[in-house]
């Protein structure tokens, strides 16, 4: 390869890992701040879909008047962060994964590392979708009393989940083929 061709793609490199970089960061900020700016501007609307979620297992959360507690709706709001946490750790270690390759640094351990725990942070996401659920309903359960309280556990996995889970192994195995072609590529250079 003639050092124009190599020069132009480290610097098609720099500029796409840039902006992907900054794509997954503008992304896991809208997703950090997308959840509080709903309660806060939607709340009527946001505890009428949860109370209506929630409503069938324990039907005094649909009575005419109900309001939950600030302390039912603020354990919602926070189990619902922990989920969307989670998310955005994900998408700053991508933009981190992305920096860094716009800044050359291709294939490194801390870079493979990085694709590692990405890919199992979008495995264990959508394991956590049926885990958020069960722990909202105990939250909004707190207000209720004895004998209207229900414990419903979710175990169930969707397609998009399914998506979510495969993408997650499809990274991790990309990042170990990737830590294996290193040591092959680490190898071969002592030898030449």
């Amino acid at each position: 390869m003639n050092s124009r061709s190599v020069a132009y793609a480290r610097s098609r490199l720099r500029t796409i890992g840039a902006c992907a970089a900054y794509l997954a960061w503008t992304t896991a900020m809208i997703e950090l701040l997308g959840t509080p700016l709903l309660f806060a501007f939607d709340f009527p609307e946001i505890q009428s879909t949860y109370l209506q979620i929630h409503g069938e297992t324990m039907p005094l959360l649909l009575a005419p008047g109900y309001q939950a507690s600030s302390l039912a709706i603020g354990l919602v709001l926070v189990v619902e962060m922990i989920l969307s946490g989670v998310s955005v750790l994900a998408l700053a270690l991508t933009g981190l994964f992305f920096h860094r390759l716009s800044k050359g640094q291709t294939w490194t351990s801390s870079n493979i590392k990085l694709l590692w725990w990405v890919g199992l942070l979008c495995i264990g996401t959508p394991l956590l979708w049926p885990v958020t659920y069960t722990l909202q309903g105990l939250a909004l359960a707190i207000d209720l009393p004895a004998g209207e309280r229900s414990f419903n556990v979710s175990i169930g996995v969707s397609s998009q989940a399914v998506y979510e889970i495969m993408k997650g192994i499809l990274l991790c195995a990309f990042s170990l083929l990737m830590r294996d072609a290193k040591t092959i590529s680490d190898e071969h250079n002592c030898y030449v």
